[in-house]
Order: structure tokens, then C-alpha cells, then sequence
């Protein structure tokens, strides 16, 4: 990523004076994960738990893609909340966690076309929803400026 210094109000800096992460990308971020949650939600709630995976992923195939490609957002999040702890490994790997984040979100939209042309693109509301966020963070992660501004790479403090 090429480097531009953009100046942002004082509430978008942490108190080291780094830039901190859009809160739409949290969201984003629970939106590419959202497989998971439904994992958790199941495991938490033992004798509801497999009808509510079998209500959101009739095919086990879908549900194991779906934690495939779910995987990436948290590894960005975990990335994410270690940053601000001035970690170094994670401040190291935190710029190559946009490309992360694109990756999943064309590997998520590519699922969710995929699961379109196997219901031979049949109208659903829930596809619908998905497939428009989805082509909405698309265009949030590439046009967002403070987005990539906050991928850049912090300098060494120390």
C-alpha cells in the first residue's frame, strides 16, 4: 500500500497516536464470520443447537465452506485487538490484513454466487441481504480512505 499522510480528528487516534480501525470494519468482520457465530449459538444452546445449524446450513457442505472461509476475518481480528496492545508480531502482519480482509470477502462473495447457481438463482430474501452486503463492503474496503489509511504501516516507537 502506498504510504499519504491524511490528517483525521483527534477522536480517530489512539492515545499512542496511531490510527485507529473504522468501526464499520468490526462489523464487517462479524458479517464475514457470521458462520462461526452460528457455531457458538449452537454449541451454547445443546439441545436447540443442531436444528438451529440445520435451519441456516441445510447442507453440511455450505456450513463447512462457510467456517473455511469464515476463518480469515477472525485471524484479521485477532490481529486487529493485539495491535492495539503494541504487540510485535502484530504490528508486523497488521498491514497484510487488508489484503486478509479482501481475500475473504471476493472468497465470500464467490460463495454466495456459487450457492445462487445451484438454486439455479432463484429470488431469496436472505440471498439477496447477503449478496448486497457483501457487494457493499467490496466497495467500503476498496474506497474507504481512513479504512486503508488504518492498514498502513505504524512505525516503530520504540
Amino acid at each position: 500500500m502506498k504510504m499519504k499522510h491524511r490528517l483525521y480528528a483527534l477522536k480517530y487516534y489512539t492515545e499512542s497516536g496511531d490510527l485507529k480501525s473504522p468501526p464499520v470494519l468490526f462489523y464487517l468482520l462479524v458479517f464475514l464470520s457470521r458462520t462461526w457465530i452460528f457455531l457458538i449459538f449452537s454449541l451454547a444452546s445443546s439441545q436447540t443447537g443442531n436444528d438451529i445449524l440445520t435451519l441456516f446450513y441445510p447442507d453440511k457442505a455450505h456450513f463447512y465452506s462457510g467456517l473455511l472461509v469464515g476463518l480469515i476475518p477472525l485471524i484479521v481480528f485477532i490481529v486487529s485487538g493485539r495491535r492495539h496492545a503494541q504487540d510485535g508480531w502484530a504490528l508486523k502482519y497488521w498491514p497484510y490484513c487488508f489484503y486478509l480482509l479482501l481475500f475473504s470477502i471476493i472468497g465470500d462473495l464467490s460463495l454466495q454466487l456459487y450457492y445462487l447457481y445451484l438454486d439455479n438463482f432463484q429470488y431469496s430474501i436472505s440471498a439477496s441481504l447477503q449478496l448486497v452486503i457483501i457487494l457493499w463492503s467490496c466497495l467500503y474496503i476498496t474506497k474507504s480512505k481512513h479504512l486503508i489509511d488504518s492498514f498502513q504501516k505504524i512505525r516503530n516507537k520504540n
